[in-house]
């Protein structure tokens, strides 16, 4: 999950793996189980003043820079533009590959849950989160398509399950929700870079609900088993994860975030 993790979907996971935050806010007994709740949470300004909050929140970040994520009103803005790491990042490449993949900001994957994070989709089978579509990527983006996989929100949720080999990285069995660009005409779809552990499930499409905050509730288990019909059982969820990238297709993307949780039935 570092930077391991990292270049992953594009990077992604980079790509799922991902992950990692606090103990787990609020309480654990009852009918809900926070995992992240910004409704309280005071404004944090952008760069470092954002960097040093994080850190002190016990998140993860395996991918890129949120150099330009922020905290206002209640919610966490994700927010993927290019910076002086992607302008820079053709000579990076050959000399300083590191850097490019832990401090790009148009690609940006950070983990809001701790290593001992697990939960029992049996016994918690609600996944319910408040977000917010604010700025999409160009229109071409496209998560099924290698070449133009940007999305302004992924929520991602990494099971514990045999790990897949990607370039050298260790990746579980994830699900990603996010916000797509266009409709697809599938309830899951998969990029090819990355379908043996990533799987998308839309959670909404386009530009008509820009600026409108969304309530999304999850059935986790029945996810998992369209997203991977193959699988006997649904396994514990260990991982969640937050990721933003427009460097695919270029261009600015941003959403927001209020809370997220799991409910019983």
């Amino acid at each position: 999950m570092q930077q391991t993790r990292a270049y992953g979907i594009g990077i992604i996971m980079s790509l799922v793996l991902w992950l990692i935050l606090p103990p787990i806010a609020g309480g654990q007994e009852g009918k809900t189980r926070t995992v992240v709740d910004f409704t309280n949470e005071a404004d944090v300004e952008t760069g470092d003043v954002f960097q040093e909050w994080m850190e002190k929140q016990g998140w993860s970040n395996p991918l890129g820079g949120p150099k330009y994520f922020f905290v206002r009103n209640g919610r966490l803005h994700l927010v993927s533009k290019p910076g002086p790491v992607f302008e820079d990042r053709y000579m990076m490449v050959v000399f300083n590959r590191d850097k490019l993949i832990n401090q790009i900001e148009n690609k940006v994957l950070i983990g809001v849950t701790p290593p001992d994070f697990r939960v029992d989709p049996d016994n918690w089978p609600l996944l319910n989160f408040v977000m917010t579509p604010i700025q999409l990527p160009p229109k071409e983006a496209d998560l099924r398509d290698s070449d133009k996989n940007d999305s302004a929100f992924y929520l991602l949720v990494s099971f514990d399950t045999e790990k897949h080999d990607y370039r050298g990285y260790e990746m579980p069995r994830s699900i990603s929700y996010v916000w797509a660009n266009q409709k697809w005409p599938e309830p899951v779809a998969s990029d090819p870079d990355y379908e043996d552990f990533m799987r998308y499930i839309p959670i909404g499409y386009g530009d008509q609900a820009l600026g409108a905050p969304q309530t999304i509730t999850r059935q986790v288990s029945a996810d998992y088993r369209a997203a991977y019909p193959e699988a006997e059982t649904v396994p514990d969820i260990i991982e969640i994860g937050l990721m933003i990238d427009s460097n695919t297709v270029g261009g600015t993307a941003e959403s927001a975030l209020s809370r997220i949780r799991f409910e019983k039935k």
